[in-house]
Order: structure tokens, then sequence, then C-alpha cells
């Protein structure tokens, strides 16, 4: 009898955690002037904030283009484009792993465009994490035979007319890929 009492008693406690944890998440992610005092009532408990695609919806995607330079050759490959395609499907909804490296580079790629936009210094922008996660991405991509490789962040604007789809936002120094068999070489 007892044990029934505390096991309902704990069940209902936690279906009524479980609401009112639903209840401040909907009361969270609506706008800002209906929120600003919920922290105080939350005593301690984190409550999932949302902004989803307002107040600044994404109107354009980035792309990631790479060309080398060829062990064999002095003129550059044509840029192509390596941006990791995800897959989109009813199942991506519950269970989709394989999004985080691809988000990874995405907010790289967005970073960069922020630094970008903002006239940041060159040699501070290489020097940063996203410029040295975008590299990696595009150091992957490069054949075995590349001696040299050059990425470029591309805005694409597909509501744009066409004479304005695309902006490129960052185009790196040519990067030297085997820079000890290069040494070797010119010291030879």
């Amino acid at each position: 009898m007892l044990g029934e009492r505390i096991r309902g008693t704990a069940g209902a406690f936690a279906v009524g955690a479980i609401a009112a944890h639903l209840v401040s998440t909907v009361l969270q992610n609506t706008p800002d002037s209906y929120n600003q005092d919920l922290r105080k009532f939350t005593g301690g408990w984190p409550i999932p904030g949302w902004r989803f695609f307002a107040p600044n919806p994404g109107v354009q995607n980035v792309h990631l283009l790479v060309r080398e330079v060829k062990s064999d050759e002095t003129e550059p490959t044509p840029w192509r484009d390596v941006t990791p395609q995800v897959a989109h499907g009813w199942k991506q909804v519950v269970w989709n792993p394989a999004s985080r490296g691809p988000k990874a580079l995405f907010d790289a790629m967005q970073q960069l465009s922020v630094m970008s936009s903002n006239h940041a210094e060159f040699n501070w922008v290489t020097q940063s994490s996203p410029y040295r996660l975008v590299f990696s991405a595009s150091r992957a991509s490069a054949g075995d035979d590349a001696r040299a490789l050059q990425f470029l962040l591309m805005n694409v604007f597909p509501s744009a007319p066409p004479e304005q789809r695309m902006k490129p936002i960052l185009t790196s120094e040519w990067i030297p890929l085997h820079p000890a068999v290069d040494s070797e070489a010119a010291a030879a």
C-alpha cells in the first residue's frame, strides 16, 4: 500500500516536472517581451532557448570551393565544390549523427564570413580556429599528387537575380601541402 503510494507520487512528480519543463520551454521561446522574468522561477534549471530562424533568417548558402596545383603541373585545377552534402529525410529528424561534421564546417564558414564582413585583418583570420578547420576540410578533398591548394568560400543567394547570386567571401592564400618534400627539393 505504501509502496504503491510512493510510486504514484513519484510518477505524478515526474509527469509534473516534464509538464513544467515543456511549459517553461514554450514560454522561454516566445517573444522576449513575454519571458523576461522567467529565469527567477526556474531555480537554476536550464530551459532551452531556440530562435531557429528569427529575427535573421538565412537567405544564402555557403559553399566551399577548392583548387589545387598538381605536382607535375604549373596551372591550377578548376574550382570544384567540396561542400558536404547532408542527407535530408524523415529519419534525420529523430537520429542524425552524421550532421555534426557538416554543421561544424558550416559554423566555421559562417564565422569566417562574419570576420570578412567585419573587415578582419587577413593575418588574424588565417590564425583563427575556423580558418584551420576549413583548411583541414579542404585538405581532405585534395588529391595525393597536389602540392598546393587554395580554398574559396562563396555565398550563394538562390532567390537573387542570376547576376547577383554568388558573392565571394574569402579566398585563402596558396597553401603548400607537402612542406617537407618542397623544402628538400629547394635544398637540392
